[in-house]
């Protein structure tokens, strides 16, 4: 009955025991009536011998709370002591439990380090780009980018474009509104001379940035006002990196002077150590934005409204909000542009945005950081299969220790402590599995950081102070998750039906609650392997897109020149260029180019006689490459109708061109091209004569529509081609990468004025591209598969360990005449019955989440039915097979052996 256990608490010893401020109490009346007799008996009255008892104690009540104070702080130690020493005996009697069973310890602890690894490892990406502030910058959260919110020239669909010209960032500098502002823009530079000489990362900033940002040099001083204006003398901050390893780390580097592109620049200051600004590219050098005048030989971007290439930050005044500034931002834009708005050349209703100081948050973020961010997630479902999986697992050996259990509860162990004990089990396999998912996330992370965000500046680490204390908590919280039902559930043991039991009873209940994981563990996984399935869809489409072009086997080789090269020399170096290159083993041909695929166009203005106006084409253009002959057949752009251009009509400088089909046909419909002609930034200029058809071919992007193109010889003066004319194009056999050092001795050998040959493959302009696709496809696909083999390992698990719990019962099926055949198949469709409701569950889940997934998709649906249909089969399949070595064990009880089984 109910009521008989309160009862009984009525007579518990703990009832009868003294109370301490009573005890207290008895005490000091004691000593006080002691004295009191004392004093009488020394001939004094009762009142003189209490008055002078009082004299002689004092203040009676500040004696109480002293005496009280100690005893409770001696009761607190006691408790604290009494605490401390259960603590030690439950952790030194789980380590014993954890020891006798190290096949347990080994496959939980692997398990979690798998799921609390991969946490590790993504929130070291996301901390990088969405978390923490850029390095040393001084209140990050008042620091905002400002943006120009437009319709874009390039796409025509209205975009927030990061950067801007130098004359807009000077019309900003006179807002009120605005503290502060600054300017910077980046460039690959040469730093060094000859076989020196290195590819370098530079930012241009005025000289209000660095204060702005509130950073402070390790080293010297960081470039001054006076040296951030025209003709100035030339100076550079190093970035600690390159400091470091560049030149050693010596002070001695400050004051010497640098070959830096076309300048000479002076070391004035050391950067901190981790600063790149305010983005996660990494710098290399810092220089004065009007140093970018001799690196690009040209100061037209000084006031010309046309060069877009600057970025811009401010902090927004103290007196001011975000909305005032933003508006009068927006008016001083307007104003400074208001002669090409009336001319109908830019937008009136372009307007300022004030962005995020973290360019990952940004609406312009790569699509590999997109992807990154449903990586964390994914990552959190991984740490939660693990979690069911362990905590499956601990179910099962709970069900094995439960006649122990209910006897330790028997001898006087409380359930809270015997809950306490499960959980430190659960928490202290969290543990192990975190120390090992530390080396999970510096592998990860190294991984993630080399192959799929290569371009991020990282810190030196992947495995730092925040990522530390992340995996500190994680494993501590994956405890308490993976280990709360199993203690719950083990500490309910009771000694008499522990007793009972005897290895038989509670099967069916232990049975439901680990289905229950089971679904949860394959929903999602199948969550997971749909992601992967749709992610390697779009990349099998991306990688199955016809270019045009052929990159593979496909070498891009640049040159730095010193010195003022005329068009003509420039182009005379580069054809002895190809002279040397094109008898190397490995080459089959090469060429000169003016554009580079996936790099650089130009586009000048274009007339066609018979058209008052030429028609806008889907994928931009007519964008315009001068080229020597034979570049067409080099890039593998396949001819469809005439003729290419020849040497001797190159030599002649013949007004011949070659263009696209469709920009032939967008041009002059279903009639040939062949002998028609078209002007180029005149239209009195003489006519160009079409004279070949080539496919189209992708120039801007993989997924971009292919543009109009038109190809032109080398040589027409008029045209200001000249400046990529050192870009060269080598078709390869074999190994592409074998040839790259000798084609670039070659070059570096050309001629003294030759100061760096870059020669790279050109797939690595096209990767970026597809960069993206790559990360979703290969990191959802190993979570996946990671998820499907816990999940797997789980459902063999519980399979094995219920046949096990009914070896009883299936001993007596067996005894009556059930088959083999009947056994088996009992025990599969327990397993495909908890997996099919799994897959129901997850395949709900994964279309609900397909609407925010198919933005990174390429021409895949999120609902893609051989995806799902084969991700549904393949869990089934999985299902059987996890429990197929249960079954058979099923299928093969002796009937005599499990009926004498206890």
């Amino acid at each position: 009955m109910r009521f008989i256990p309160r009862f009984r608490r009525i007579f518990r010893l703990s009832a009868f025991l003294s109370d301490p401020e009573s005890d207290l109490e008895d005490e000091l009346q004691f000593h006080f009536r002691e004295t009191e007799e004392e004093l009488l008996a020394s001939g004094l009255s009762r009142s003189e011998a209490r008055e002078e008892s009082r004299r002689r104690f004092g203040d009676l009540g500040r004696y109480r709370t002293e005496l009280n104070q100690i005893d409770r702080k001696t009761a607190t130690r006691s408790r604290r002591l009494a605490i401390l020493e259960a603590m030690s005996q439950d952790l030194a009697y789980t380590l014993r439990g954890m020891r006798r069973a190290p096949g347990f310890t080994v496959a939980v602890a692997l398990t979690l380090a798998l799921g609390i690894g991969a946490n590790a490892t993504m929130f070291g990406v996301i901390d990088r780009l969405l978390l923490s502030p850029p390095a040393h910058v001084v209140d990050a959260d008042g620091v905002v980018r400002l943006q120009i919110h437009r319709v874009s020239p390039f796409t025509g669909e209205p975009a927030v474009m990061q950067v801007m010209t130098f004359p807009d960032y000077m019309d900003f500098t006179s807002a009120g509104t605005l503290s502060s502002v600054a300017a910077f823009g980046s460039e690959t530079v040469i730093l060094g001379r000859g076989d020196d000489a290195i590819r370098v990362e530079a930012l241009f900033g005025t000289a209000s940035f660095y204060p702005l940002l509130g950073v402070s040099p390790a080293l010297g001083r960081f470039p001054s006002e006076l040296e951030d204006t025209p003709n100035s003398a030339e100076v550079v901050v190093l970035s600690h990196g390159l400091w470091k390893t560049r030149y050693g780390g010596s002070r001695e580097v400050i004051g010497r002077t640098l070959s830096i592109g076309d300048g000479m620049y002076t070391v004035v200051g050391v950067a901190p150590e981790g600063f790149n600004g305010v983005d996660l590219d990494p710098v290399d050098l810092f220089l004065p934005i009007h140093a970018y005048t001799v690196q690009s030989d040209t100061d037209r971007w000084i006031d010309g409204r046309g060069y877009w290439w600057i970025r811009a930050v401010a902090r927004v005044s103290p007196s001011s909000s975000r909305v005032a500034a933003t508006e009068e931002a927006t008016a001083l834009h307007l104003n400074g542009r208001r002669d090409l708005i009336e001319e109908g050349r830019y937008q009136e209703d372009a307007r300022i945005v004030l962005g995020s100081i973290k360019a990952a948050l940004g609406p312009n973020a790569p699509g590999e950081i997109q992807v990154a961010r449903w990586l964390a997630g994914v990552t959190l479902i991984v740490l939660l299969i693990a979690c069911a999986n362990v905590a499956n697992l601990l179910l099962a050996r709970g069900a094995r220790r439960r006649r122990e259990l209910g006897i330790r509860g028997a001898l006087g162990i409380s359930r809270r402590r015997l809950m306490g004990q499960l959980l430190l089990e659960s928490c202290i396999l969290a543990l192990f599995g975190g120390t090992l998912g530390l080396a999970v996330a510096y592998w990860g992370g190294e991984l993630m950081r080399a192959v799929f965000l290569p371009s991020v500046a990282w810190p030196s680490s992947p495995v730092d102070g925040r990522v530390l204390l992340f995996t500190l908590a994680l494993a501590g919280g994956t405890g308490l998750l993976a280990g709360i039902a199993p203690a719950f559930r083990g500490s309910r043991s009771g000694v008499v039906e522990a007793l009972k039991e005897g290895g038989r009873g509670g099967t069916r209940r232990t049975s439901g609650g680990q289905s229950v994981l089971l679904i949860v563990q394959a929903a999602l996984s199948v969550v997971l392997l749909v992601g992967a399935g749709l992610f390697v869809r779009s990349l099998g489409q991306v990688n199955s897109l016809d270019l045009g072009l052929e990159p593979d086997g496909l070498v891009l080789a640049t040159m730095e020149l010193d010195g003022d090269w005329e068009p003509e020399a420039v182009l005379a170096l580069g054809q002895r260029g190809l002279d040397r290159i094109e008898p190397l083993p490995g080459v089959l041909s090469a060429s000169l180019s003016s554009g580079i695929p996936f790099w650089s166009m130009s586009a000048f203005e274009f007339f066609v006689p018979e058209l008052d106006s030429i028609p806008a084409p889907r994928g931009m253009g007519p964008f315009v490459t001068a080229s020597s002959p034979g570049h067409l057949s080099t890039l593998g752009i396949q001819l469809k109708e005439g003729r290419l251009f020849t040497e001797q009509e190159a030599s002649a400088g013949a007004r011949v061109a070659v263009v696209t089909e469709n920009m032939a046909w967008g041009l002059w419909g279903s009639e040939s091209a062949i002998g028609r002609c078209f002007m180029v930034q005149d239209r009195e200029s003489s006519c160009w004569e079409v004279i070949g058809i080539v496919e189209d071919s992708r120039l801007s992007g993989v997924t971009e529509d292919e543009p109009w193109q038109y190809f032109i010889p080398f040589g027409d003066p008029s045209l200001e081609l000249g400046m990529n004319s050192r870009a060269m194009f080598v078709r390869t056999r074999g190994d592409p990468r074998e040839v790259l050092a000798p084609i670039r001795h070659e070059l570096r050998n050309l001629d003294p004025s030759v100061r760096f040959a870059h020669v790279r493959l050109h797939r690595d302009l096209i990767d970026p591209e597809i960069r993206a696709w790559k990360l979703g496809a290969t990191m959802f696909t190993l979570f996946g598969v990671l998820a499907l083999l816990v999940a797997m390992v789980g459902l063999y698990s519980v399979m094995a360990f219920n046949v096990a719990r009914r070896t009883r019962e299936l001993g007596v099926r067996s005894a009556m005449g059930a088959s083999r055949g009947r056994l088996l198949g009992m025990v599969l469709r327990q397993a495909v019955g908890v997996a099919g409701v799994g897959v129901a569950v997850g395949m709900g889940a994964a279309l609900m989440a397909s609407n925010s997934l198919g933005p990174l998709l390429f021409d895949t649906s999120p609902r893609d039915p051989i995806v799902l249909g084969g991700v549904a089969i393949s869990l089934l399949a999985v299902s059987l097979l996890a429990s197929a070595f249960p079954a058979w064990t099923a299928a093969r009880t002796d009937p005599m052996g499990a009926l004498r089984t206890e």
